[in-house]
């Protein structure tokens, strides 16, 4: 029994991560950037000089960034980049508001 069709004709890496983004429904890659931002955070929090705004803020960017060059391959939906867009500028905003430079 084949739950999906084995992948064809691929040539290079991202078709193939293509192919298992479309098994999964494009999970794949939003699970690889919520994990990625959890360790960035919790390892940012870790230093005693970063306070929790700037930890929030510097992890939230990076994971823009990524997020931005997965929605360029189409990794990922535009709705999910879009997430990472709202949680850079939360996180600017609570550094503001808390004077954090």
């Amino acid at each position: 029994m084949v739950l999906y069709d084995a992948p064809t004709n691929v040539t290079e890496a991202t078709q193939m991560v293509s192919w298992i983004n479309s098994v999964t429904n494009l999970w794949l890659f939003q699970g690889i950037l919520g994990g990625f931002f959890i360790i960035a955070l919790v390892s940012m929090l870790r230093n005693t000089s970063n306070t929790p705004s700037k930890a929030f803020s510097a992890s939230a960017f990076v994971t823009l960034i990524i997020s931005v060059f997965a929605r360029v391959l189409n990794f990922i939906p535009t709705w999910y980049m879009s997430i990472w867009i709202l949680l850079t500028g939360v996180g600017a905003i609570w550094m503001y508001v808390e004077g954090t430079q």
